[in-house]
């Protein structure tokens, strides 16, 4: 192999290297330099700049069922909703005895579960809804201990707009 002209890597094949090596290397450098490039905005899109102003508290007092026998029991479902820019509200309180549906509107699944992070699990209420693919929603289980829950999105550890509380009441 010889450098002949301004940095520009050239083979030889009479000193050993077979034609066609330097451009299949070349050919695989950009696919890699690519799939670094691709991999890394994929994984930093959402991150950056999309934090919600604040959070929107949110309360819901139960509705009655009307009295009488059968019929729903009269306790409300209430829904957080996640997009690619985070929750919504990203505090919601809740009566005792609710149940809380995550509906996902975004193109991409997110995974939700009790607690700020997954060194600190707490309310095992939210992990039930848990894994919410795109267009889905699932619902908690039911919360019966007043206190207050944290949650994340799995997929999005540590970014704020993707944290949350359910305050029950």
């Amino acid at each position: 192999m010889d450098a002949r002209g301004a940095g520009v890597l050239r083979c030889d094949h009479r000193a050993g290297c077979a034609p066609g090596l330097v451009p299949a290397m070349r050919l695989l450098s950009f696919c890699g330099v690519l799939w670094l490039v691709v991999s890394f905005a994929a994984g930093c899109a959402g991150a950056v700049g999309d934090t919600p102003a604040a959070p929107t508290p949110t309360t819901t007092q139960p509705s009655g069922n009307g009295g009488g026998g059968g019929g729903t029991s009269g306790t409300p479902s209430l829904t957080i909703t996640v997009s690619g820019t985070g929750i919504s509200p990203q505090e919601l309180t809740i009566p005792m005895g609710a149940k809380v549906t995550f509906t996902n509107v975004d193109t991409r699944p997110h995974d939700f579960s009790g607690g700020p992070d997954p060194a600190h699990p707490e309310c095992p209420e939210i992990d039930v809804a848990g894994f919410v693919a795109a267009g889905q929603s699932r619902e908690t289980g039911t919360f019966t201990v007043a206190r207050t829950c944290t949650f994340h999105d799995h997929t999005f550890i540590g970014v704020p707009a993707f944290m949350g509380r359910i305050v029950i009441q």
